[in-house]
């Protein structure tokens, strides 16, 4: 009875593990993947709203400038200024940026965030979705000045089942119905042989009280379920310590109960003197309910108690 629970919860662990290995595995690699995806958009999206919607440059240099930021960042600087001056909460780079990222392959909820002065404008709802983030930035300078380099930030919202993964999913799913299958199979084997280990008489009770007889010893019957113990036409319900200790006895193949075994119940690691008539008491109180059951309980010195069956 306790090797069978300590191997449910042992395949449940393994189960268990080999579920989250195989997610974690899937959404490190899955994320690897969006981050270089959403980025390529990203990047194509800014490119995009220059070209269409700044038809021409011109460029006033001056020779004695001690500025040092270069030229190319600093045009770049200029077209971000522009662009969020004709559009203050660039919608349309948001808009060019949701359909890159849907030539990516990607059918995931963005939002964008532009700084300036001090003054951040972002489309990100307040519900946001949670989830991880993939973040991508970019700083233009046109001088020296922190305040005023402009940022332009997208976030990309990533949901558990699209980290995770398809075919992730489905062979978690895979695994799951396996699992549940075998437990099934298991459950109705192990149903099958408590029913060939009963009499007619006892399956006959079993229908009606809804008991679950197996056999111990010869003609001893005990009811798991209902604590139930039955030779013959004699029968008792153990309770209290008669009932913790019977079940003890019944989960050594050989009836043996050690000394080890009976502190461990109590929770104790090592002998404990003040336990010593607690439990004589309650080996003496199990000994007379089995009395009628052709049950004795026979003590080994040093070593613990052992059931025997006449």
């Amino acid at each position: 009875m306790k090797q069978s629970k300590i191997k449910l919860i042992g395949t449940a662990a393994i189960y268990l593990i080999l579920m989250l290995g195989i997610a974690w595995f899937s959404a490190m690699k899955n994320e690897e993947s969006i981050k270089d995806k959403s980025k390529i958009a990203f990047l194509t999206a800014i490119k995009q709203e220059k070209e269409l919607f700044i038809p021409q440059v011109i460029i006033n240099f001056n020779p004695s400038s001690t500025n040092r930021i270069p030229v190319e960042e600093k045009i770049d600087w200029s077209a971000q200024f522009y662009l969020a001056m004709e559009d203050s909460c660039r919608h349309r780079f948001d808009s060019i940026f949701r359909e890159e990222m849907k030539k990516q392959g990607l059918n995931l909820n963005t939002s964008i965030c532009y700084t300036h002065n001090g003054k951040t404008i972002s489309t990100m709802k307040k519900n946001a979705d949670g989830g991880i983030k993939i973040i991508h930035e970019k700083t233009y300078r046109k001088n020296n000045k922190k305040e005023n380099d402009i940022t332009l930030r997208v976030y990309v919202y990533l949901p558990l089942y699209v980290l995770v993964g398809q075919p992730a999913l489905y062979t978690m799913i895979l695994f799951t119905l396996l699992a549940v299958a075998m437990y099934i199979y298991t459950r109705n084997r192990e149903k099958k042989q408590i029913t060939t280990t009963s009499s007619p008489l006892e399956a006959a009770t079993r229908t009606t009280d809804n008991a679950r007889w197996i056999i111990i010893s010869k003609e001893v019957w005990w009811d798991e379920k209902n604590h139930i113990i039955k030779k013959g036409e004699t029968s008792m319900i153990l309770t209290g310590e008669s009932l913790k200790f019977f079940k003890l006895f019944l989960e050594n193949k050989s009836f043996f109960l050690s000394y080890k075994t009976i502190y461990e119940s109590y929770g104790l690691k090592d002998e404990a003197p003040e336990f010593k008539d607690r439990i004589y008491q309650s080996i003496k109180l199990l000994r007379k309910d089995l009395i009628g059951f052709g049950i004795t309980i026979r003590s080994v010195r040093g070593r613990g108690y052992e059931l025997i069956f006449q």
